[in-house]
């Protein structure tokens, strides 16, 4: 199998092209036109796209898709049946897209629209996308649609473990057994971890920010419980403190805490 990584102009957003026998699949298309005019062009060098994936339902990882008109979007369960449902979060997902475009003047012939073939994927489960073995992992937290990618020796975890950001966490319980679950992946037969955002790791420099998100959730988790604000206010980022915007998404992780940062 081989592996390219596309990386987009918007917060160094990964797109995955995994190719064999001239099939492709292709995970979180992303994100200007010309970006996704690349990466259809690179699928066609190598074949034909079997498949896209998205390891979740934010707006950043999801309107590539229409790069690739005739392949089918594999994707979380859940996810999939909140689109077939009307589900308000999936519709403000699309909606936030539109508005980031609308902003920055960003050109989206094909629309701002979900699939019209979706198959969800469940925990655990195996599938075959042309000549690629997949099995999806669960991965909630950051959003409650999180799949991971389990691709032989290699893991695609969407948007944990990125080394350009600390976490955006959407509920802390979750995001904490993710982190958990995948510091004991991260543990066996693991050659290769790439995050959604940011450089391909090695397993052990992803194990290495698994480890520090986690004792940062941990402390998190500790403050809500005590209601402690000072306390909050006092935790140590795990990287990414000189990003701007880095400092308004812990005040944002502390209000999943029951915390109000001020």
């Amino acid at each position: 199998m081989q592996i390219d990584v596309l990386t987009s102009g918007i917060w160094q957003t990964t797109t995955t092209i995994l190719s064999h026998a001239g099939t492709c699949v292709v995970v979180d298309p992303a994100y200007f036109p010309r970006e996704l005019a690349a990466i259809a062009a690179r699928v066609a060098e190598l074949g034909r796209a079997e498949a896209v994936v998205f390891t979740h339902g934010h707006w950043d990882h999801v309107m590539g898709h229409t790069a690739l008109p005739d392949a089918p979007v594999w994707l979380h369960r859940g996810l999939a049946e909140a689109i077939a449902g009307g589900d308000p979060r999936a519709a403000r997902y699309l909606e936030d897209a539109r508005e980031f475009d609308s902003r920055w003047y960003v050109p989206r012939p094909a629309g701002h629209r979900w699939p019209t073939t979706l198959c969800g994927l469940g925990d655990g489960e195996r599938v075959e996308l042309g000549a690629i073995a997949v099995r999806a992992l669960d991965l909630p937290g950051h959003s409650p649609d999180g799949l991971g990618l389990v691709v032989e020796d290699v893991l695609l975890v969407g948007d944990y473990l990125s080394p350009c950001e600390i976490p955006f966490v959407d509920d802390p319980a979750a995001y904490r057994r993710t982190l958990q679950r995948l510091i004991d992946l991260l543990g066996r037969d693991l050659r290769e971890v790439i995050p959604g955002h940011g450089p391909r790791l090695t397993a052990a420099e992803a194990l290495a920010i698994a480890r520090a998100d986690l004792a940062y959730l941990e402390k998190l988790i500790a403050t809500g419980h005590r209601r402690d604000v000072a306390g909050a206010r006092a935790i140590e980022l795990p990287r990414a403190a000189d990003v701007v915007g880095m400092s308004d998404h812990h005040r944002d992780n502390c209000a999943k805490v029951g915390i109000a940062l001020r």
